[in-house]
């Protein structure tokens, strides 16, 4: 067969991909500095390349660069031929997707090429003890390349591809556990409405229109509640979306998590963290009902899934096991973290029962089973080691796990919500609160440094400095830190009693400024609420700074309208306004990324509590 790139508007990406499609293991490469556009001729069995330079039949549209192709597939042969590459089928898997061509970013981020990403995606098990092993995997990939007579570009090409791969999986053993805890309850409770069984059927569910029950019992859903979590499940892959209905995804993975994730048994708690948390804290026991609770994690189908060994797959669909161990896993490390159990846990240190409980050892060891199967731990018995992936679970996941299932109350009242929507629900943001400075404390760094910067380049100067949705204060700690309190008067301000009193806990710690003053009940989306109390101290809002981590998204009843309406005021008072905020990426956004955001779950518990999460790009 053969390709001809005649022009450069017939050298598309679509064509690269018909080729990566005909022979997936030959690889492109691109050299603008050939004189002449390559005539490409690939053999009837689309396997070996052969590269014949012909004259350009029409310019290429910048001056004097035109392109040629080259074939990596020698550089792939190579690594494939290292002893240890060859032995081990995940790094074969790897090498060939490795020393395709990557990309760097303005600030120097490396990136895989749409196809390559998709193909990881899709056909590399990168959750939870697989994911250890990829990250196995790559170091041999690394070691292997680093030995071989290469090119320093090619050596380069493939220490970049990775470190994309590695990333890719060091982020989803943060970001999907969540959405599979959330999975667990949504599946469930959609399995004891018989949803489950109509979606298996064929039947297209209309949020609108769905009834429940039979005889005096049928009940409609509430279609609010309804299509919140068929959104997810579409964001997940579970259903596909036509017109206003849904149905049931294609792919098998999708039959078997309807089919075989039933609701989840009385006896388990929701959530399991206060039992693991209490469990962990060496100054209380256990009643005998939370023991029984706890072991009942353990024996509830299919209990706790072994380490998954199977590396073939075609869709990143989560198994039924990859969901379970998810849902067992966020509340673990929560109890964990409660008792200054996630520090400092490097790669290849022990972790042991004695260590964790050593009254109540048993137990303990359900919760080194669990952290074996999600990977963060190798080895059996009362004593596992920390792997690389581990070690970054213990050191990230806890604020972003934290966030979450800070909504637990709508899983625990999941069936009743279906039928009679969120007004008897609240969620309690005393237990957000931790997790919320873990997960946005490197945000508020950059935050901070930008008002550095901000400061340095034009001379701005500011004597006020006020943090709202203030939570424990991380923001204003670090200011604190930074510019101390002489030439600055500190605020913060928190709808809620609970962040207000967590703050003033770490103003008598010495960790804020012994100036701060506190503003309770201050709704963020209502400003003249904190600038009645700027007032009543005397504090002109002009030139203040004001910085807010994620906290616009919990405005009630958002409308284009009513938030332009909030800045407005903080604006017209002269408040310098400084925020991080999560956006919701669209639907679309949210399949393409699969694993490595955890927005899905983040946009599904602020919509079931009813706040908003504006999406980054309106979608027709």
């Amino acid at each position: 067969m053969r390709i001809r790139f005649g022009s450069h508007s017939e050298l598309s990406w679509l064509t690269l991909d018909i080729i990566d499609k005909i022979a997936p293991e030959l690889i492109v490469n691109f050299d603008i500095s050939a004189s002449k556009v390559p005539e490409t001729t690939i053999d009837d069995r689309g396997r070996d390349f052969i590269n014949h330079d012909v004259e350009a039949e029409k310019a290429l549209p910048f001056e004097g660069q035109q392109i040629r192709m080259r074939p990596m597939k020698e550089l792939t042969e190579k690594l494939l031929s290292a002893p240890k590459v060859s032995d081990d089928s995940l790094c074969v898997r790897l090498a060939t997707l490795v020393t395709r061509p990557t990309g760097t970013t303005s600030a120097g981020y490396p990136y895989f090429e749409r196809r390559t990403f998709e193909q990881f995606r899709d056909t590399i098990p990168y959750l939870f003890a697989t994911g250890a092993r990829v990250l196995e995997a790559l170091t041999i990939l690394v070691e292997a390349v680093d030995e071989m007579d290469v090119s320093t570009e090619a050596r380069d090409n493939v220490k970049r591809g990775c470190r994309v791969a590695g990333q890719m999986t060091r982020t989803a053993a943060i970001t999907a556990p969540t959405d599979l805890w959330l999975m667990r309850h949504i599946l469930g409770v959609h399995s004891q409405w018989g949803i489950a069984d109509r979606l298996l059927e064929g039947e297209a569910i209309h949020p609108e229109f769905c009834r429940v029950g039979g005889g005096e019992n049928r009940s409609w859903l509430d279609a609010e509640q309804l299509a919140i979590d068929l959104h997810f499940l579409l964001a997940r892959g579970v259903v596909e979306q036509y017109d206003e209905s849904f149905r049931i995804a294609g792919h098998s993975r999708a039959r078997d998590l309807l089919a075989q994730i039933g609701p989840v048994p009385e006896k388990e708690p929701i959530p399991a963290t206060p039992l693991w948390r209490k469990l962990f804290d060496g100054d209380q026991r256990l009643k005998t009902s939370e023991i029984e609770a706890l072991q009942q994690l353990q024996r509830s189908t299919p209990g706790i899934p072994a380490p998954r060994t199977e590396l073939a797959q075609n869709h990143w669909l989560p198994t039924v096991d990859e969901v379970r161990i998810g849902y067992l896993l966020v509340p673990l490390v929560l109890g964990l973290r409660a008792n200054g159990l996630c520090r400092d846990r490097g790669v290849g240190e022990s972790i042991s029962t004695g260590e964790l409980a050593p009254n109540q050892q048993p137990l303990a060891r359900i919760g080194l089973d669990i952290l074996s199967a999600a990977g963060w731990v190798l080895g059996d018995g009362d004593q596992r080691m920390v792997t690389r992936l581990g070690a970054r679970g213990f050191a990230r996941a806890p604020g972003p796990f934290g966030i979450i299932q800070t909504y637990h109350p709508y899983m625990a009242y999941a069936p009743k919500i279906l039928l009679q929507g969120r007004s008897s629900v609240w969620v309690k943001r005393g237990e957000n609160i931790g997790a919320s400075q873990d997960a946005n404390r490197k945000t508020f760094r950059r935050a901070n440094d930008a008002l550095d910067r901000f400061c340095e380049d034009t001379g701005f100067a500011y004597r006020v400095f006020i943090e709202h949705a203030i939570g424990r204060g991380e923001a204003t700690r670090q200011r604190f830190e930074r510019s101390g309190e002489e030439d600055i008067r500190y605020f913060g301000a928190d709808l809620e009693d609970a962040a207000i009193d967590a703050a003033e806990q770490e103003q008598r710690q010495g960790r804020l400024p012994q100036n701060m003053v506190f503003v309770r009940r201050a709704d963020i989306g209502a400003p003249q609420k904190l600038l009645r109390a700027l007032e009543r101290e005397g504090v002109d809002p002009r030139g203040a700074v004001m910085l807010v981590g994620n906290g616009f998204h919990e405005v009630r009843d958002q409308t284009d309208q009513k938030m332009a309406a909030v800045f407005k005021g903080y604006h017209e008072a002269g408040i310098i306004l400084l925020f991080t905020e999560e956006n919701a990426l669209a639907v679309d956004d949210l399949r393409a990324t699969a694993w490595n955001t955890y927005h899905a779950g983040f946009k599904y518990v602020h919509e079931k509590s009813g706040q908003c999460l504006r999406p980054a790009s309106p979608r027709p």
